[in-house]
């Protein structure tokens, strides 16, 4: 049901920026919806899974970064550009880059429409890390709690953009 991109897409210049930094860890996923989709719908969708929401409520209560739907809704049309920890970097017609924080973590969402004579669209989800200290021979390299959360974020990449795509289709 979905699959990992190795590398970044050309039209994914925004993820690409970080993707060409050395040092910088970029994933990308994507998974296929049959029928056409907005990115906003695909933002919306994206921040109010089940899963998505845990997330958010454990942001409000430990972080003191509370998010509601409505704030999502307000990012997902653009009348905002922040959500909890979250707040815009770039964004266009099928692409949104946050900035999670004031840190090295970056999200980025996009949508394409599927070369096919249906009305499919291929949503993407990408994280970009960027380098925080250096490796024993002086390489820029990612934080020690992030390599040592690799396998789960990976994991929960997945589940975010499976239970994104659900959402789609209800």
């Amino acid at each position: 049901m979905f699959s990992t991109k190795i590398g970044i897409l050309p039209q994914a210049a925004f993820l690409q920026a970080y993707a060409d930094q050395a040092g910088c860890f970029t994933d990308c996923y994507y998974v296929d919806v049959p029928k056409s989709v907005s990115i906003s719908e695909t933002i919306s969708a994206f921040f109010t899974t089940p899963v998505f929401r845990l997330e958010r409520v454990l942001l409000g209560i430990f972080a003191r970064k509370p998010s509601t739907d409505q704030d999502v809704e307000n990012l997902a049309s653009g009348r905002s550009t922040g959500l909890a920890f979250w707040r815009t970097e770039r964004r266009d017609q099928t692409q949104l880059l946050l900035a999670v924080g004031d840190g090295p973590i970056r999200t980025w969402l996009m949508v394409e429409p599927a070369n096919t004579a249906q009305a499919n669209t291929r949503i993407y989800f990408g994280s970009a890390v960027m380098p925080q200290g250096v490796s024993a021979d002086g390489a820029p390299q990612i934080g020690l709690m992030f390599r040592a959360f690799l396998g789960f974020h990976m994991l929960y990449s997945r589940l975010l953009l499976t239970l994104a795509r659900r959402r789609l289709l209800s």
